[in-house]
């Protein structure tokens, strides 16, 4: 049985808002250990989230604070400490959201089941050189298996021949030059 995570303190209560808060609460046990595989993804994604924009305005506020910044509200902020202590109490959260979730991606059921990454292209490649004596699927169908087959389709390399005719602008010759330079008389 997983151990139970001490409740929220006042002083965290007063750093985070009430939708922090709850997402605090979410990342402790024993009702971390109760989410889905699914909602644990989800809270971690929040989490983050959270943190990284608490993250970003202690930068701002310590920035205005220091005076290499303009403030982005009416007045300078004072300080960040009230940002840096949010942000410390939500990368705690993070923190035991991302090790529950790492735990059970290593003690889970499914992940002795799962293939890794060489298992599945040993797997791709066996079942290509099984294939490739097999009957083709382009050769059965009628189908051109060359590009330099006279039944294949030229597809845009016919298109690359032909010369433009037109403008660019879709006028003939240089006419579509002329509204061109009528508005870069005007401007100045």
């Amino acid at each position: 049985m997983t151990k139970h995570d001490a409740p929220a303190s006042a002083e965290e209560q007063r750093a985070l808002s009430r939708d922090e808060q709850d997402l605090a609460d979410q990342a402790r046990q024993p009702a971390l250990g109760q989410l889905k595989d699914r909602d644990l993804s989800d809270l971690v994604s929040r989490l983050r989230d959270r943190r990284n924009r608490a993250r970003d305005l202690g930068n701002r506020q310590g920035r205005e604070a220091r005076g290499k910044a303009d403030p982005s509200g009416a007045t300078a902020a004072g300080g960040n400490e009230g940002m840096r202590s949010k942000l410390d109490y939500l990368n705690d959260a993070l923190d035991r959201a991302t090790a529950e979730r790492d735990r059970r991606k290593a003690d889970g059921p499914a992940a002795g089941d799962r293939p890794d990454q060489v298992e599945l292209a040993q797997k791709a490649l066996a079942a290509k050189q099984s294939a490739a004596g097999g009957p083709s699927e382009m050769r059965e169908k009628g189908a051109p298996l060359h590009p330099n087959d006279p039944d294949a389709d030229q597809g845009k390399r016919a298109l690359a021949e032909t010369e433009r005719r037109t403008a660019p602008s879709g006028a003939f010759d240089h006419a579509g030059d002329l509204p061109a330079r009528e508005r870069s008389r005007t401007r100045h």
